[in-house]
Parts: C-alpha cells; sequence; structure tokens
C-alpha cells in the first residue's frame, strides 16, 4: 500500500511540473504564407479573406489563439466565419491584444512542430474613400495583419491581392507610393498584387490604390482637415514636439501678461494643459491655435502700450486747465515717447540759437558762444548759472526756460558727441518732475485734451493754408507743436520742401567773410557738413533723429511700468493657490489569453489619398 502511494505522488509531482512548464511557455511559431484577399463592394465596404499557414515551434507552446486584426473595430462580429482543415471554427471573442478579433481553435489547436491553415472571412463597413488628389476616384488602404516580433521565429511569404470593381481596367488602378507587383485581369475584373518574400510578417506593411468610383454608390467622404487629423493622431513623435511647443508657449505668454507673477497658479495651469493635450487629439490642436493667437494679441497690446514715466500726479478734478506749458512739457504731460520729447527739447534750443547744428546725421550740435560758461564753478552753480542764462536770452531776445539749463550744460560738456551718445537722462527726469509739479491742483484729463486740441489744430491749419509763405511762417511758429502729431510728414511734405529755421540762418564761410547758405541747403558749422546735405526729406529725418535720440536716455531710471509688467498681478493668486493645495495635502494625509503582443487598426490618411489600415501585432 505504501509503495503505491510512493508512486502516486511521483507521478503528481511530475505532472505538475509538466504543467509548469507548459504554462511558462510562451507563442513560438513562423508563418510561411500567408495570403489576404480584398474585395471592394459597390456600399465603400471591403471583404477580406485571410489564409494563413502557421508552424509551430518545438519550443513554443500551442496555438489555440490566433489574433487578427482590423482595421477598424466598426463591424459586425457576427459576421465573421473561420475554418480550419474543413473544421468550422465558431468561437469568435472580443480582443484583448488588438484591434480586431480572436480565433479560438479548440479542437484543432496545433501543437508543437505542428502546422496548419486558418481561413478567415468577414466584411468591413467604410474602407473606400475620395481620393483627395481627383474628384473621379477612390482610394483603398490596407495593409495586412502582423504577429509581436517576439512570437515570430522565422521569415515567410505575404501576398496581398486587392479586387477592384469590374469596370476597371488594369490601366486605371494606380498605386499610391509602393508599386504594384502584379496586375491580373480577370472574369471579375482587375486585380492588383504585392507580394513580400522571406519576410518577418512582424510590421505593418500599408500599400494603397486608386481607382475610378463609377461603380461604387458611394465613397467615405474625408475632409482635408481629417486627413491632417489623422496623420496627426498616427504621428506620436510630432504630438510629442507640438506638445512641448506648446507648453513652452503658454509659459512664455502667461508670464509675459501676468508680469512674472502667479507662478503658483500657472503651475497648476500647465498640468491641466498637459491633461488636455494628452487626452485629445482636437483639443491638442485647438489649442495650438489658441496659444498662437494669444500670443501674438498680447505681444501686440504689449507693444503698444505706452512707456510709462510719469509718476500720480496731484491733480484737481474739476480744478482747471494748466496753460503756458511749452511743447516739451506737454509732450511730457501727453507721454510722447522719451525720444521724441528730447528732440523737442533739442530743436527748440536750435529754433532759438542756443544750439548750432554741427552734422545733421547723425545729430550734433555745439553750444553758441554767447550761452557757453567756461567758469566750471559757475556752471554747478544752479543760481549763478540760472542768472547767467536768463540775461544771454534777454540779450538775444528769447527765453530760456529753467528745464533747459542743464541740457545747454551737458551739450557743452560733450563737444564733438552726437546728440545720441549724451546721457541726457537726468535733465529729462528733471523736467518730468518740474510737469508733475505744476500740474498739482489742475485737472490732468481737461489739460490733456486741451494741448491734443492745439496739436490737432497745429496741423490741420498748416493743411489747409495755400500759400506758400503763409505756409512756411505758420510752420515756423508752431513748429514744435506740429512735431507732437502722429502724423507730420504730410504738413513737411507740400510744396516746397520745409528747411526749419536754424537752416535758413546766414553763416559764416570757412574765410571768415559773411555770407548766405546756398538755396538748395542750409548752412552749418565751417568745413562740417550742412542740413542741406541730408538726402532724406526733413520729416524722414526728423523722424530717424527722434528716434535715436531714445538712444540718449536710460528708460529704467524714468520708468514707473515696462512694458514688461504685464496687464495683471497675479501674486496674490500664489499664495490663495498654495493654501488650496496645502489643503488638499492635508486632507489626504488624514484620510489615510495567450501572449500576445500589442496592435492597432485605425483609419489613416496619408499620401495622395485617404484610406485605412489593418492592425495587427497579436498572436
Amino acid at each position: 500500500m505504501k509503495v503505491v502511494l510512493k508512486h502516486v505522488i511521483a507521478a503528481m509531482i511530475a505532472a505538475l511540473a509538466l504543467a509548469g512548464d507548459g504554462l511558462a511557455q510562451e507563442y513560438l511559431f513562423s508563418v510561411p504564407k500567408m495570403q489576404m484577399q480584398v474585395t471592394v463592394e459597390p456600399d465603400a465596404s471591403v471583404k477580406i479573406v485571410y489564409d494563413i499557414t502557421f508552424l509551430d515551434s518545438p519550443r513554443g507552446r500551442r496555438i489555440d489563439v490566433v489574433d487578427i486584426g482590423t482595421p477598424h473595430l466598426n463591424y459586425d462580429r457576427s459576421k465573421v466565419t473561420a475554418s480550419m482543415g474543413g473544421t468550422r471554427l465558431s468561437d469568435i471573442r472580443p480582443p484583448q491584444y488588438v484591434d480586431g478579433f480572436e480565433v479560438h481553435l479548440h479542437a484543432k489547436t496545433i501543437p508543437p512542430r505542428g502546422t496548419g491553415t486558418l481561413h478567415v472571412e468577414f466584411p468591413i463597413p467604410d474602407m473606400v474613400f475620395q481620393d483627395t488628389t481627383q474628384k473621379d476616384l477612390a482610394s483603398l488602404r490596407i495593409t495586412p495583419t502582423w504577429f509581436g516580433r517576439r512570437y515570430v521565429a522565422a521569415p515567410g511569404d505575404i501576398e496581398l491581392a486587392i479586387h477592384l470593381p469590374k469596370s476597371v481596367t488594369p490601366g486605371e488602378a494606380l498605386h499610391q507610393g509602393i508599386p504594384f507587383h502584379q496586375k491580373a485581369l480577370t472574369d471579375e475584373g482587375t486585380s492588383v498584387v504585392w507580394r513580400w518574400e522571406n519576410v518577418y510578417p512582424t510590421e505593418a506593411r500599408i500599400v494603397g490604390v486608386s481607382f475610378p468610383k463609377r461603380d461604387l454608390q458611394r465613397v467615405v467622404e474625408i475632409s482635408k482637415f481629417d486627413l491632417f487629423l489623422e496623420w496627426f493622431e498616427e504621428a506620436p513623435w510630432v504630438r510629442t514636439v507640438s506638445g512641448i511647443i506648446l507648453i513652452g508657449l503658454f509659459g512664455v505668454v502667461y508670464f509675459r501678461f501676468t508680469g512674472s507673477t502667479g507662478v503658483v497658479l500657472g503651475a497648476a495651469l500647465v498640468i491641466l494643459l498637459f491633461l488636455l493635450i494628452r487626452h485629445s487629439t482636437l483639443w491638442h490642436l485647438v489649442l495650438i491655435q489658441v496659444m498662437v493667437g494669444l500670443a501674438i494679441v498680447n505681444e501686440v497690446v504689449l507693444r503698444r502700450r505706452k512707456f510709462r514715466y510719469m509718476p500720480p500726479v496731484a491733480q484737481l478734478e474739476g480744478g482747471g486747465i494748466k496753460r503756458g506749458l511749452t511743447a516739451p512739457e506737454a509732450a511730457v504731460l501727453l507721454e510722447l515717447p522719451l525720444g521724441k520729447v528730447l528732440g523737442l527739447v533739442i530743436f527748440g534750443l536750435l529754433r532759438k540759437g542756443i544750439f548750432q547744428q554741427v552734422t545733421a546725421e547723425p545729430l550734433t550740435v555745439a553750444v553758441s558762444e554767447s550761452f557757453r560758461i567756461e567758469d566750471e564753478e559757475l556752471r554747478s552753480n544752479v543760481n549763478a548759472r540760472a542768472k547767467f542764462f536768463r540775461n544771454a536770452g534777454q540779450e538775444k531776445g528769447i527765453v530760456v526756460h529753467k528745464y533747459e539749463h542743464p541740457f545747454i550744460i551737458l551739450a557743452q560738456e560733450n563737444p564733438g558727441k552726437t546728440v545720441s551718445e549724451v546721457d541726457f537722462t537726468v535733465p529729462l527726469m528733471d523736467l518730468i518732475e518740474r510737469v508733475v509739479n505744476r500740474m498739482n491742483g489742475f485737472d490732468l484729463s481737461d489739460t490733456q485734451d486741451y494741448y491734443k486740441r492745439i496739436v490737432r489744430r497745429a496741423v490741420e491749419t498748416s493743411k489747409g493754408i495755400g500759400d506758400v509763405t503763409k505756409r512756411e511762417n505758420w510752420i515756423d511758429r508752431y513748429f514744435p507743436w506740429i512735431l507732437m502729431d502722429d502724423d507730420y510728414s504730410g504738413v513737411f511734405a507740400y510744396g516746397r520742401p520745409y528747411r526749419p529755421v536754424w537752416g535758413r540762418i546766414p553763416t559764416v564761410s570757412g574765410s571768415g567773410s559773411g555770407g548766405t547758405a546756398p538755396a538748395g541747403g542750409a548752412p552749418g558749422i565751417p568745413g562740417r557738413t550742412s542740413f542741406g546735405d541730408v538726402a532724406a526729406s526733413f520729416a524722414g529725418w526728423t523722424e530717424n533723429t527722434m528716434g535715436s535720440l531714445a538712444s540718449a536716455i536710460t528708460p529704467s531710471a524714468l520708468s514707473t511700468e515696462t512694458l514688461s509688467g504685464g496687464f495683471v498681478d497675479l501674486s496674490g493668486a500664489d499664495r490663495v493657490t498654495a493654501d488650496f493645495f496645502q489643503s488638499l495635502q492635508e486632507a489626504s494625509t488624514i484620510g489615510g489569453g495567450g501572449g500576445g503582443g500589442g496592435g492597432g487598426c485605425a483609419c489613416a490618411c496619408a499620401g495622395c489619398a485617404c484610406a485605412c489600415a489593418c492592425a495587427g501585432g497579436g498572436r
């Protein structure tokens, strides 16, 4: 009795060991031959027929299930038929590893070293598309199914035949990049064939054919956007790169908009953006367009915003209009570009003869002899130099404004330098402070409107004067106010070319004898380029000169609001968002079938036509 029991236990252990070995084995087979036939139907569907011969490896497990990939999942599995060796196989199940179905072999299971040919037939709807290159053509793209690389032991032969509608002639069948290996004309019509010999059936081999659609009742229509969407969905590297660019662009737009505030909220929005583009390809594409549009709008608006250099003004609503401001002071009040403000100061000093023009381009000036202070101690004494400039102005019959004094001193201390090379930041700061002080107790908006009307009237009146001489006299009088207009070029273009007052004053020749400037130009310092030597028009020269003067200013010393400041300040949102995440953290602390590979089959629109490709990668 003990001997029998001993033998029974030994047999059970051996059986369990063999079972364990079998369970540990994976599928390992070859496909000596695969034939796929695709018949085009009038309703844009196709009928697919497979004959796949399997040879199981001695080292592989029994082939009891075969995965068949389909172009898409919108098909009727009840219409799938399968057989092997004349025996019908009725166990057709939903897929586990591929987009398609599973055929369970049961009694027709292929053992190691065994062979068998699986026959499968099934219809697939919506496979024939409108060709995107010619309206009278239809398009079909497809690939034979394939299997996981680790399951295929040896190469074999693959043949794919597409049977076209009966009226299609061989000459009307057009390939889509991969040439046919054969065209055959039968009683049923034209067939096109591709063959791959001695290859591993472990990857998609997409081919396409275009043909006349005259025998078809319908084709699947697809827009160019759908075509692009399909391509985008099937290009993961493109989605990855565009996703990185999209998130980076969002960061730039967000921090430009918020002035580098709201970091915590921005990080949360980046996570949300990442989830959206991961969730949907359509969302991905929409967000790209939205973000590019926001970036453009954000930058355009930022560039158009005025550079704020005026500190708050202690104004009085209804306090009346502050009259008597000079053109440069009014330009500060209107917050015109600093280059234009500096240009108005320099041009004003040239008009009054305090400055003399040395060269026109680049603009270089020198202080007239009557306004030069040679004594350095006198130059540094504010009250003494004010008296000096007042007396010098009275002798010449002009007014030297207090804000002009430091500009004169700087020009004298920087002989030979162009105006753009001299740092006029401090005098401009003094000018701005002067305007702010003079506005105390007055109505800011009413005063700004008042000076805007002066500028507008100066420009419109000058354009309405027909007499050239009278018109030139008007421009001379309102010259600085005209320059404050956004579009003053038309004023100087009318009639004879306009030359400023300082360009029409007689000068001294190189020999020291008196004389006048030639008719075509304007005088300047002896031996130097005169204003008339400038080839461009006065309006163009003025625009370029005032633009270049911006380099004579240090914006950071004047600005109260920079362009990078953004539109909103989300600094407070950082604290609120951080508190929210901290609450979440605290709450979470308190709460305390066979070895087939993956595969897929999706509609593809590539090349010159639109179609679908079969899936594979299973057992």
